[in-house]
């Protein structure tokens, strides 16, 4: 809570010392699109996360890249930044009792060097290897989740 001393203000609560107290309002964010990729969200499968989360990452890197070319500097930050986030989630929802996670973190790592390369540069040729990277795993996710439609996608006997 922030207090502002103007007197002048009717109708506002005032604090013991006559100070007008002003609560900072959070807005809900009703917007129908939002409320669906919510809803999206909280349905979805294990494996239909991973995929929005490649999707989403992809979408930032392609902001980034797009930043830098009309020179950009805090966009191309911002959306490389909050690329690097996504991929370090990736690395941090990794069960490294699994083979495969191995090899994941080995590409999720070389990804977050060519991402941080790209942000500390504002070089999008780092990018070129990595939206490769992502398409391919992301692909791979989709046809996981298609082949187990129903279930949790990725299961414990499948790793």
């Amino acid at each position: 809570m922030q207090s502002v001393t103007i007197a002048s203000l009717e109708g506002h609560p005032l604090n013991s010392n006559g100070v007008i107290v002003m609560q900072q309002m959070i807005m809900i964010n009703t917007r129908p699109q939002d409320a669906y990729r919510r809803q999206d969200v909280m349905t979805a499968s294990s494996g239909d996360l991973i995929v929005m989360l490649y999707d989403a990452l992809k979408k930032n890197i392609i902001l980034g890249r797009r930043c830098i070319d009309k020179r950009d500097i805090m966009g191309a930050h911002r959306y490389l930044m909050k690329a690097q986030d996504i991929v370090s989630e990736l690395i941090n929802s990794l069960d490294m009792n699994y083979k495969i996670s191995e090899e994941l973190l080995t590409m999720y790592e070389f990804m977050l060097r060519q991402l941080q390369d790209a942000n500390i540069h504002k070089d999008k040729e780092p990018l070129v290897p990595v939206i490769e990277m992502v398409d391919n795993i992301r692909e791979a996710w989709k046809e996981i989740c298609a082949a187990n439609k129903g279930t949790m996608c990725f299961s414990e006997e499948q790793a």
